[in-house]
């Protein structure tokens, strides 16, 4: 009874996100059907989860488990019509050769075996105590998340700033099933890794405009030890990666629409965008980040009317959140200082050792493998041998975060500064670890010319 019961729950938020994908795809006469079960997936957890946070301030329960199911239901019927009208046909692409069904292959028995290990394996602290708990105070709750807790000093170390698209996709399942079994809950993530790795493999072969070099490095993603291995991979509940998933997809999409006079990949990537912050806090950042460079996209091709008109929905989510959290007068953990010139000046002095922390980082086989040098060398190439727009962008948009995540240990309130950026920096690296592979991806056919080469 429970499978049946998990089942409705995952077709309702596949359905939502179904829907919302057909329609980005309303102009498509042909649809490829595996890239729009990813992108159901991405866009249905944060459908399902956003209209579990607004609605639950109306209702509880199994009204609410009601009212969002009838708005899945209707978003994936509205979606489905759209589609049937447009005459679009979807289209299942099937290796070609046999280097290519072996790295299918490998990439389908990878899936399978972080599904297998991530049953195996209990939840991480973060899972717990950041994530799960959202959830399960949500469903013994009716279904959002009480006041009290926000307000709870003693529940600081949770982050109750945290947003809700993770734990609120984890309640879905919870309310479908009637207990919140973590068991269950858990099961998100291998699915976030295994569109991650999809959509690396598409994006990266659409880009490099080799199928094979998709599948290759879509099936590298998984040997880099921390990813699947440490105290922030897939198989412990976090939700680095997931955030990782998101970066790379709006990032990929933005990338594509370069040159491209295909709005859908525009749509995604704002769709994206806005789902970012949404995600986890870390997701403000790469919002911003990625602003910047749809900003400057844009403007070499002269579509900045449209791209402000896209900002809207992500300016709109952080606002909301940022109202909502003052009006539960949430107690912040006190990780970080104030960020001003005069914290900035006292601080300068961490520069160097942060700098040290970061290369050392990096430098850990036991980590990461070679996966940072062959990232540097992706970057280096694109940056100084082939610099055209696709490439600045790309690289920016990896470079950026780092730069950024290990600035903010200058106004780290830890008696040990570098203890604080040695046990949590390792994770803010999965964010970027999906866009990296693309980078790597992006170089191996080693192009000789683009057609949107920058003009210096």
């Amino acid at each position: 009874m429970i499978l049946l019961q998990l089942a409705a729950a995952y077709i309702t938020l596949l359905g939502a996100g179904l829907g919302a994908t057909l329609l980005i795809f309303t102009r498509a006469a042909r649809l490829n059907v595996i890239e729009c079960g990813c992108l159901a997936w991405l866009f249905g957890t944060g459908i399902v989860s956003l209209l579990l946070w607004v609605c639950g301030m109306f209702a509880s329960g199994l009204a609410l488990q009601a009212v969002v199911t009838i708005a899945c239901v209707a978003l994936g019927l509205i979606g489905w019509r759209t589609k049937q009208r447009a005459g679009a046909k979807f289209a299942l692409p099937l290796p070609r050769g046999a280097i290519e069904w072996i790295l299918a292959s490998l990439i389908v028995i990878e899936i399978a075996t972080l599904f297998f290990v991530s049953c195996k394996h209990t939840l991480g602290w973060d899972g717990l105590l950041v994530w799960d708990i959202k959830a399960r105070y949500a469903f013994i709750n009716g279904g959002s998340v009480p006041a009290s807790y926000y307000s709870n000093p003693g529940r600081a170390f949770s982050h109750p700033e945290y947003p809700l698209g993770i734990p609120f996709a984890e309640l879905w399942l919870y309310l479908w099933i009637g207990e919140p079994h973590q068991f269950w809950g858990k099961t998100i993530f291998p699915v976030f890794y295994a569109v991650g790795a999809v959509l690396l493999a598409l994006l990266a072969a659409r880009l490099s405009r080799r199928r094979w070099i998709g599948l290759l490095v879509a099936g590298l993603l998984p040997f880099i030890p921390f990813l699947t291995e440490g105290s922030g991979g897939v198989i412990v509940a976090y939700a680095d990666f997931p955030l990782g998933v998101f970066y790379l997809t709006a990032l990929g999409y933005l990338l594509y629409s370069l040159g491209r006079n295909e709005p859908h990949s525009f749509l995604i990537y704002s769709s994206c965008l806005a789902l970012l912050p949404w995600v986890k806090s870390e997701g403000v950042i790469l919002w911003f980040i990625l602003v910047l460079l749809g900003l400057v996209a844009s403007w070499r091709q002269r579509k900045l009317r449209a791209f402000m008109l896209i900002l809207g929905p992500g300016l709109i989510l952080l606002g909301s959140w940022r109202l909502y959290l003052k009006l539960m007068h949430v107690v912040s953990a006190s990780d970080f200082a104030l960020p001003t010139l005069q914290t900035l000046q006292d601080n300068a002095g961490r520069i160097a050792p942060i700098t040290c922390v970061l290369f050392s980082e990096i430098m850990k086989i036991s980590h990461w493998s070679i996966f940072w040098l062959l990232t540097g060398l992706a970057l280096a190439y694109l940056l100084f041998l082939f610099r055209n727009m696709r490439g600045l962008l790309l690289a920016s948009a990896i470079l950026l975060p780092i730069i950024i995540y290990s600035s903010t240990y200058l106004f780290s309130t830890w008696p040990s500064y570098t203890a604080h950026m040695t046990s949590s920096f390792p994770r803010l690296l999965l964010h970027v670890v999906p866009a990296a592979w693309l980078a790597i991806g992006l170089v191996l056919p080693l192009p000789k010319g683009d057609s949107l080469k920058v003009r210096f």
